[in-house]
C-alpha cells in the first residue's frame, strides 16, 4: 500500500562542469607557464633552485609561519563576542588546522569553516557564532588587501604600470580613491555595526573597532606573507617590497578566482606576467620553496600534530589536561588530516617519478633495480591518491593499504633517487596512521565508496600536472615510439614514459571497476528463523508497517534485549531503515541510535523513511532533517457501517458489487498454501497488463514464502477468485491493512472498490479500530509562496508529473472512504545529503526484490 516517490532531479553535471572548468583552468595555466621557456626549462629551474641560499629559505620559512599566527588572530577577534569562553589552546589548534586545509583545498571559507564547525563546535558554540569566525577572516582578507593594495599603488605606482595599460600616475589616483573608500567605510560601519543592503543582497559590517583590528592584523599577515616569496626573488629584481606587495595580491585574487585549490599554476604565471624583469626560471624556482614552506609545512606541522595526539599514552595521567584538550580538539579532523597528508604523499610520489633520476644514483645503481623501484614508487603514488577519500570516510581497508603503502615507498623511492623530503614525509605519515588506527573502524569495500567531487577534482588536478611536468621536464627529446621499450640507466625519459603509463592504467582500471560494481551491494535479508524470532515483538506492533519485514528482502538491526528490532537495506550512499524500529518506545529510540551507529559503521548515510510523528525529537536530536513525503489515509472502523447519507456513495458501490454477482470472504493461513496457484495466475495477469514489475523495500511482491504468513482477502465471482490482497494485521494497535492487491483484468468494474469496503466491515466485526489505506505521495504539501524550498519543489513535482504517477488521483481515490489523514516522513542528513537520500529510497523501492538480495 506504500507508494514510492518520484526520484529529483540530479545536480551531477554541475558539479562535472565545475571540475572540468577547474582542469581546463590548471591546463590552461600550465600551458602559458611553458610557453615562457624554451626547450631546456627544466634545467634553468634547477639552476635557479640551487642559486638559492639556505638563508633565503629559512627566512622563507619564518616569515610563512608567523602569518600563519596571524591568521590564528583573525579566530580570537570573531570570538569576541560569543558567550562561551574558548581556552587558548582550542582556538590556536582550531585556527591553525582550519587555514592550513582552507589554505591548501582552496574555498577557504568553507573548507575551513567546516574544521571550525568540528573544533568550536565541541566548545559548545553554535552555527553563529562560528560563522563570525569565518566571516572575520574573509573580512579581514578583504580589508587587509583593500588597504594594502592602496598603499602600494600610491608608494610604489611604476610597479602595477609595468604590468598595468596605464600610467603610475593613474596607478597613484586609483590607490588613493581605494584608501579614501576605506576610510569613508569606517563612519559608516559605526560604533555597532550595520547592515549594507543592496535590492535582495545583504553584507553585514562589523563595528568600527572590529573592523580597525582586523584590517591591521590582515595588514600584518599578508605582508608577512608577501614578503615570505620576496625574499626568494633574485637581489636585481627591480620592483621594491612596497610595489611587490600589491603584485602579489593581483595574483593572489586571480588564483582565488580560478577556483584551482591554492591558485596552483594561475598565481605563478599571474607574478610572471606582474613581473616581466624577473627571470621566470628563478621566479618558478622562488614559488616552488613558497609553496613548499607555505602550504606543504603547514600540513607536514597538521599532520605531526595527528600523529602526537594519537599518542593517547598521557591522556591518562593526571598532569596532561593540555594534550587532553589538544587530543579533543584534533580527534574530528584526524581522518582528514591524514586524508590529506596520504593525498599530498601520493602526488609527490607521482610526481617525482616523471623527474630525471640524480646523476650519482645512475652511477652506482643496478638498471633491474632502478626500473623496478621507478614503476614501484608511481605505483604507491596512484594507489595513496586513490583511496585518500575511503580514509576521509573512516574506511578501515583503505586505513590498512595507505599503511602498508606509506610504510613500504620509502624503500623504492630511496632506490630511485628520490627526494629525501618525500620519504620522510611518508614514514610521519605511516606513523600518524599508526598512531590514530582506532579513528578508522568504518568497513566495507573500497569501491563501496560513492564517488566525491572534490577528490575527483583534486585527482584530475595532480594528473593535468603530472601529464604537464613530463612534457616540460623532456621537451628537449624527440618523442619516438621506440622509447617505450628503451632500458638504460641514463633513460630518464622511457622511464618517465613507463611511470605515467602505469599511473593512466591503475586509474582506468580503479574507474572502470568503480563504474561496474555495485555500489548497491545489499545487505543480507533476515532467514526463516530470524522471522520466526520476530514474531512476539510483531504480536505487540502498533503499526502494520511492521509486517514488512516478513518480506525478507530487508536486514534486521535488534536491540540487546530484543524486545524490538528495525528492518533496513543499503542502497548506494544510504542505509535505510523502512519506518519507525518496531517496539516499545525506550526500546524504539534506543534503536534509532543503534541504527545511526551502525550507519556510521558502514560509512553511509543514515536514513528513515515514512517515519511518523511519535519519535521526531529523537530524529532532530541525531541532526537528521525532516521533509514530508505525503499523508497516509486512515480509515476509523469502530462502529463502521454503510447507513447515513455520509456513507450513500461507499453503499452503492457495495450494492454494485452485488448486483454484479461478486462475493468477499477471508481465506485463513492454512488454505493459503492450495490457493497460491490460482493467485499466482492473477499476480501475473495483472503484472502484464500494467505493463510493470514487482517493487521491494516499502511493498511487499508475488513470494509464495511471504504470502503464507497471512491471511488472503478474496473477492468471488460465483466461484472464480477475481482478486485478492493479503492482510497486514497490528492486534496490540488495532490496525488493519493490505499489502499485494491484484485483480484479473476483465474483473467486474468497481470491483476494488467492494474489496475494500468488505474489509471495512471485517476488521470492524473482528474489533479493529482503524484501516491504513497506505501513503499518498506529496499529499497535503503547504502552498504558501512561503512554504519550505521542499515542499515548493514537491508542489512542482507533484504538479507536473501528475501525468506520469497520479498524484492527485490517488489522492481522491483514497479520500472517497473518508479517512484520517497521518503525516509519514523522511528522516536524513540535511544539505545536499537530502535529495541523494531521496533517490537511494527510490530506486531500492523500484528494484525487483529478487534482484536487491
Amino acid at each position: 500500500m506504500n507508494s514510492p516517490l518520484p526520484a529529483p532531479r540530479s545536480t551531477a553535471w554541475r558539479r562535472a562542469l565545475a571540475v572540468a572548468f577547474s582542469l581546463a583552468i590548471l591546463a590552461l595555466a600550465l600551458h602559458a607557464l611553458a610557453n615562457e621557456f624554451n626547450e631546456h626549462g627544466y634545467r634553468a629551474i634547477r639552476r635557479a633552485f640551487s642559486a638559492l641560499g639556505t638563508g633565503q629559505i629559512a627566512l622563507t620559512l619564518v616569515l610563512g609561519l608567523s602569518s600563519y599566527a596571524c591568521l590564528i588572530g583573525f579566530d580570537a577577534i570573531g570570538l569576541r563576542r560569543s558567550p562561551v569562553q574558548v581556552s587558548t589552546e582550542r582556538v590556536a589548534i582550531t585556527a591553525f588546522l582550519a587555514h592550513a586545509v582552507g589554505q591548501t583545498l582552496g574555498f577557504a571559507a568553507l573548507t575551513g569553516g567546516a574544521v571550525r564547525l568540528r573544533g568550536y563546535g565541541g566548545a559548545g558554540l553554535g552555527l553563529a557564532d562560528i560563522g563570525q569566525v569565518v566571516l572575520m577572516s574573509t573580512l579581514g582578507f578583504v580589508f587587509g588587501a583593500w588597504v594594502l593594495l592602496g598603499l602600494a599603488f600610491v608608494l610604489e605606482p611604476g610597479a602595477a604600470a609595468l604590468a598595468l595599460p596605464v600610467s603610475a600616475q593613474a596607478v597613484r589616483l586609483l590607490g588613493i580613491v581605494a584608501l579614501l573608500g576605506f576610510v569613508l567605510l569606517l563612519p559608516l560601519a559605526g560604533n555597532s555595526g550595520r547592515t549594507l543592503r543592496w535590492r535582495t543582497h545583504a553584507l553585514w559590517l562589523p563595528d568600527r573597532r572590529t573592523i580597525t583590528a582586523v584590517t591591521a592584523l590582515s595588514v600584518l599577515e599578508l605582508a608577512l606573507a608577501s614578503a615570505a616569496f620576496y625574499v626568494l626573488l633574485p637581489d636585481d629584481t627591480s620592483t621594491g617590497y612596497v610595489g611587490f606587495i600589491g603584485l602579489y595580491l593581483v595574483a593572489v585574487v586571480a588564483g582565488l578566482v580560478s577556483s584551482v585549490p591554492a591558485g596552483l599554476g594561475v598565481f605563478e604565471w599571474s607574478l610572471l606576467k606582474l613581473l616581466p624583469d624577473v627571470a621566470p626560471a628563478a621566479l618558478l624556482a622562488a614559488a616552488m620553496i613558497y609553496r613548499v614552506t607555505y602550504y606543504v609545512v603547514p600540513l607536514v606541522l597538521s599532520t605531526l600534530m595527528a600523529l602526537a595526539t594519537g599518542l593517547r599514552t598521557p591522556l591518562h595521567t593526571g598532569g596532561a589536561a593540555s594534550m587532553r584538550l589538544a587530543w579533543h580538539t584534533v580527534r574530528p579532523w584526524l581522518p582528514q588530516i591524514i586524508a590529506l597528508a596520504v593525498f599530498a604523499v601520493g602526488a609527490a610520489l607521482v610526481i617525482d617519478g616523471t623527474l630525471p633520476t640524480p646523476r650519482h644514483v645512475v652511477r652506482n645503481a643496478s638498471l633491474p633495480v632502478l626500473e623496478t623501484s621507478h614503476l614501484l614508487g608511481s605505483l604507491g603514488g596512484v594507489v595513496l591518491l586513490l583511496i585518500g577519500q575511503g580514509l576521509q570516510r573512516r574506511s578501515h581497508a583503505a586505513w590498512m593499504l595507505a599503511l602498508v603503502m606509506c610504510a613500504g615507498v620509502p624503500v623504492p623511492v630511496w632506490l630511485r633517487g628520490g627526494h629525501v623530503t618525500i620519504v620522510v614525509a611518508a614514514l610521519i605519515t605511516a606513523g600518524a596512521l599508526w598512531a590514530s588506527r582506532r579513528e578508522f573502524y568504518r568497513q566495507g569495500a573500497l569501491l563501496d565508496e560513492a564517488w566525491s567531487w572534490p577528490w575527483l577534482r583534486n585527482l584530475g588536478l595532480v594528473l593535468v600536472a603530472t601529464v604537464w611536468l613530463l612534457f616540460f621536464v623532456y621537451s628537449h627529446v624527440e618523442y619516438q615510439h621506440e622509447l617505450w621499450w628503451q632500458f638504460a640507466l641514463s633513460g630518464n625519459a622511457p622511464r618517465a614514459l613507463r611511470a605515467l603509463l602505469v599511473v593512466s592504467m591503475v586509474v582506468a582500471v580503479f574507474g572502470l571497476a568503480r563504474l561496474l560494481h555495485s555500489t548497491r551491494t545489499p545487505l543480507p535479508g533476515a532467514g526463516p528463523a530470524t522471522l520466526e524470532e520476530l514474531a512476539g515483538v510483531l504480536a505487540g506492533a502498533q503499526d502494520t508497517q511492521a509486517c514488512l519485514v516478513l518480506t525478507g528482502d530487508k536486514a534486521v538491526l535488534r536491540d540487546e534485549a530484543r524486545q524490538g528490532f528495525v528492518m533496513m537495506q543499503r542502497y548506494g550512499g544510504s542505509l535505510i531503515a523502512m519506518g519507525d524500529p518496531v517496539g516499545p518506545p525506550d526500546t524504539a529510540r534506543e534503536l534509532i541510535w543503534r541504527f545511526r551507529e551502525e550507519a556510521d559503521r558502514l560509512g553511509l548515510r543514515p536514513v528513515f523513511y515514512q517515519v511518523g510523528e511519535t519519535y521526531w525529537q529523537t530524529y532532530l536530536d541525531q541532526g537528521l532533517t525532516l521533509v514530508k513525503l505525503g499523508e497516509e489515509a486512515m480509515v476509523p472502523l469502530h462502529g463502521f457501517t454503510l447507513d447515513g447519507r455520509e456513507r450513500a456513495e461507499l453503499r452503492q458501490a457495495w450494492n454494485r458489487g452485488k448486483r454484479a454477482g461478486l462475493g468477499f470472504r477471508v481465506a485463513p493461513v492454512e488454505e493459503v498454501d492450495a490457493l497460491l496457484p490460482t493467485l499466482q495466475a492473477i499476480s501475473q495477469q495483472w503484472l502484464e497488463d500494467k505493463a510493470g514489475d514487482e517493487k521491494g523495500f516499502s511493498l511487499g511482491s508475488f513470494d509464495p514464502a511471504y504470502l503464507r504468513r497471512f491471511p488472503v482477502a478474496l473477492v468471488m465471482a460465483g466461484n472464480q477468485i477475481v482478486a485478492f490482497a493479503n492482510l497486514w494485521q497490528a492486534p496490540a494497535g488495532h490496525e488493519l491493512s493490505v499489502d499485494l492487491m491484484r485483480h484479473v483484468p476483465d474483473a467486474p468494474k468497481g470491483t476494488m472498490d467492494f474489496l475494500f469496503i468488505e474489509l471495512f466491515l471485517w476488521g470492524s466485526a473482528h474489533g479493529f479500530e482503524r484501516f491504513s489505506l497506505g501513503m499518498a505521495p506529496l499529499s497535503g504539501m503547504s502552498q504558501h509562496r512561503l512554504a519550505g524550498r521542499w515542499n515548493r519543489f514537491a508542489n512542482l513535482v507533484a504538479r507536473h508529473g501528475e501525468r506520469f504517477y497520479g498524484f492527485s488521483g490517488l489522492r481522491r481515490f483514497k479520500s472517497k472512504f473518508q479517512p484520517v489523514w497521518r503525516t509519514r516522513y523522511l528522516a536524513a542528513p540535511g544539505g545536499m545529503h537530502l535529495p541523494a537520500a531521496l533517490l537511494d529510497a527510490t530506486r531500492l523501492i523500484s528494484m525487483e526484490p529478487r534482484r536487491s538480495q
